[in-house]
């Protein structure tokens, strides 16, 4: 409604003033003047400048609210907004109110958009008559003041697996981390940590964990982790607030499970695929807390970032577990993408990078973690993407430090201002959000690659894909990288130069490895489609086939498929026929990184995450190499070319080393007759 100077000043469910309609629509910031705003004052639409009253609240409430069924707005969900109920403190202060039920994120095709439609018309027809009411879904799930959430008997014995199992003061605020894109949850993690023991820290002290004590803590986390959680909150402390201290949640202490460690003086062996019993048993109480503590989020609310991100780490420590093809791993990871969009981090529309905010930086952090995440699942199982770029308009984060991130605001904007055109920053720094740009750049050009490669139109229409489309792919790949700020550049020669940080090495590691990756695949499509291989995708398989770090998921996922180019290079050799523009890509040299690939594979335990494929996978290198080394043939004369028959074809008896049937030996007609 057009406002008066004595027009009560409208806010939205989650307690921020409402916009007018013209910025509301164009997504504009509203400095929610009255009776007409600076920015319509600017455009001259005075008269188009309203404040629809339909879903809001008037921040002084009269008395008695006026309920009459002719003055009542409809209370249809917004499109593209979560319905959360917040409570304003000039209603109910400091009632907790359930976060169940809302609709989460609705787009331009759900339910809601003919009656959002309807709605403006009605009010632009009422005018100032209407007057907002509590809505009856905040009405039915405001609690009692004062009041603590009841447990059942279940929920109570999960809460209290969960405290009993949380470290004490001394070791709890010593939190282990491993580098990669998700460092910088570490940030929030040590805050939160410092937090938890400031406020409770006489419940989890040696001697002093009565059963009564941990169960009132449990009640007290219930009630928080039901109260509302804001994802558009732009102020770093409020942000923070909302899950520390006084006020941790269920989600909160599952992401803290992440750093914890379980039992004192583990190590981080697990990693190189070596674990002692141990860490085993750290590591296990780690994944059931971590469990317990998203379906304990689950019983009281209905999705936040940090229940993301507690989601997304459960997907990590199950595929550590029993490996990343697995059932339960599929599952929390489709349940975490489900979170993810039911958030709408998917749909983040920003069309100036200094109109950006914490609140946007977390969720288009989230999402590109998230992304790339799947992108890795689909390159491991070739199973369908679970979220797919098509339908998501969220753009890159901006390379800024966490603590920028979290900083004020204008050390926050003074950051923002400090990178170049494309978003990279210019302090020649590697920040995890440098890594999550880069990963993700990387990860979209891989969702175009799968929609080739999984396409069943390959086998009804041999036409559907043209090799000029993995061409432009190829170009596009090589130019993504190239672009890539310098510090992010791989250079073998780096592992020996010990001034270099070891997370930037490990960064920069797996990025070069993601990267050579989609050019593996580029490259094996290109063979597939008939296009004359000159020599691209062997030099490629040579480079990928030895990682600078050695562990079982790492070897899995990137060296063994591309061992098994190499393999098939010794089984019908061609570099006797057609040297490699690579001089370093000789006979000799890839029967050592073969032998080097078995010697990896032989270190990694079966009881290490993925490590029956790695035996599997050893085998049949070992009996490549038996082949090779063991056949009679002069020194004279050429490498024999073996026959290896369809009863034992190059199979390792898993799907990620059958994905797409890259490895199968079905080089076209086109290239056998140049062996």
């Amino acid at each position: 409604m057009n406002g008066r100077p004595n027009t009560p000043l409208l806010l939205r469910r989650n307690g921020r003033p409402q916009a007018c309609d013209p910025c509301r629509k164009r997504k504009l910031a509203c400095d929610h003047s009255q009776p007409v705003c600076s920015r319509c004052k600017k455009r001259k639409q005075d008269a188009e400048c309203v404040y629809l009253v339909l879903g809001s609240r008037i921040s002084t409430p009269r008395s008695p609210l006026p309920t009459p069924a002719s003055s009542t707005p409809l209370a249809f969900p917004r499109r593209g907004s979560l319905q959360n109920p917040q409570h304003s403190s000039a209603l109910t202060p400091d009632v907790p109110v359930s976060g169940h039920n809302r609709p989460g994120y609705l787009g331009p095709t759900s339910y809601c958009n003919i009656y959002e439609d309807t709605e403006n018309s009605l009010s632009l027809l009422r005018g100032s008559t209407s007057v907002a009411t509590q809505s009856d879904s905040f009405a039915h799930h405001a609690h009692i003041e004062g009041t603590q959430t009841n447990m059942s008997v279940r929920v109570c014995d999960m809460a209290l697996t969960v405290l009993r199992s949380v470290p004490d003061p001394t070791q709890g605020s010593a939190l282990r981390f491993k580098p990669g894109c998700d460092g910088w949850i570490r940030f929030i993690a040590d805050r939160v940590s410092r937090s938890l023991y400031e406020a409770f820290g006489d419940y989890f002290s040696p001697g002093n964990r009565s059963t009564a004590k941990l169960e009132e803590l449990a009640r007290t986390i219930c009630t928080n982790t039901s109260r509302p959680f804001s994802d558009e909150e732009t102020d770093p402390e409020k942000w923070f607030d909302q899950f520390s201290g006084k006020n941790i949640r269920w989600e909160s202490i599952g992401v803290l499970c992440v750093f914890w460690e379980f039992v004192p003086g583990s190590n981080t062996e697990f990693w190189k695929g070596k674990r002692s019993a141990e860490f085993d048993r750290g590591f296990r109480i780690s994944r059931e807390v971590m469990h317990l503590c998203l379906e304990l989020s689950k019983e009281f609310s209905s999705g936040n970032s940090m229940m993301l991100c507690l989601s997304q780490r459960c997907t990590v420590t199950d595929s550590m577990s029993v490996g990343d093809a697995d059932l339960v791993v599929w599952r929390v990871h489709a349940e975490t993408i489900a979170l993810l969009t039911f958030l709408g981090f998917h749909a983040v529309e920003e069309r100036d990078r200094h109109e950006t905010s914490l609140a946007t930086e977390i969720k288009k952090r989230f999402f590109y973690h998230m992304f790339t995440m799947d992108m890795v699942v689909v390159s491991f199982t070739g199973r369908p993407p679970l979220i797919s770029s098509r339908y998501s308009s969220t753009p890159l984060p901006l390379d800024i430090s966490s603590e920028e991130l979290f900083s004020d605001r204008d050390t926050f904007m003074e950051a923002v201002s400090r990178l170049d055109e494309k978003g990279w920053n210019t302090d020649g720094e590697l920040y995890p959000s440098t890594i999550i740009r880069a990963r993700g750049i990387i990860a979209i050009i891989r969702e175009e690659i799968f929609k080739i490669a999984l396409d069943h139109r390959q086998n009804s229409s041999p036409n559907a894909f043209s090799i000029e489309t993995l061409l432009q792919l190829r170009s596009r790949e090589l130019a993504a990288v190239a672009e890539f700020p310098p510090r992010l550049h791989f250079d073998p020669r780096d592992i020996e130069n010990y001034d270099i940080p070891s997370n930037d090495l490990a960064a920069r590691s797996i990025i070069q490895l993601e990267h050579l990756q989609n050019m593996f695949f580029i490259e094996r499509l290109l063979l597939r489609f008939g296009h004359q291989d000159k020599g691209d995708l062997l030099k490629v398989s040579y480079d990928l086939s030895l990682i600078p770090e050695a562990n079982s998921i790492a070897v899995m996922a990137y060296a063994v498929p591309a061992g098994g180019i190499l393999c098939l290079e010794l089984l019908k050799p061609t570099l006797h026929l057609r040297p490699h523009s690579d001089s370093g890509i000789t006979r000799s040299n890839i029967i050592q990184k073969l032998s080097l690939l078995v010697a990896f594979l032989d270190w990694i335990s079966p009881s290490a995450p993925n490590g029956d494929l790695c035996s599997d996978a050893k085998s049949v290198i070992q009996r490549v190499l038996d082949q090779t080394l063991n056949a009679a043939s002069s020194i004279y004369e050429p490498p024999a070319v073996f026959q290896w028959d369809s009863s034992t074809q190059l199979d390792f008896s898993f799907d990620l080393l059958d994905t797409f049937d890259w490895n199968r030996p079905d080089f076209p007609s086109s290239q056998q007759s140049n062996q």
